[in-house]
């Protein structure tokens, strides 16, 4: 991607998408250290999976 905000615009829509998608895919009987999966999911994986993207990206833009 060339711009900036066409950037920013892609990682919030995909990590709206993963925030979503985590009590829609998992049931919240399954439990995984006492905390549903779809928490783990939408509050954890979600801004991890983002800032990863964001540094990847970033380091494209640098090089």
């Amino acid at each position: 991607m060339s711009s900036l905000s066409k950037t920013a615009l892609t990682l919030t829509f995909g990590y709206f998408c993963l925030w979503c998608t985590g009590p829609l895919l998992f049931d919240s009987h399954a439990l995984w250290y006492g905390v549903p999966l779809w928490f783990w999911l939408s509050c954890i994986g979600a801004p991890l999976m983002l800032i990863a993207l964001l540094i990847k990206l970033i380091g494209k833009i640098d090089d």
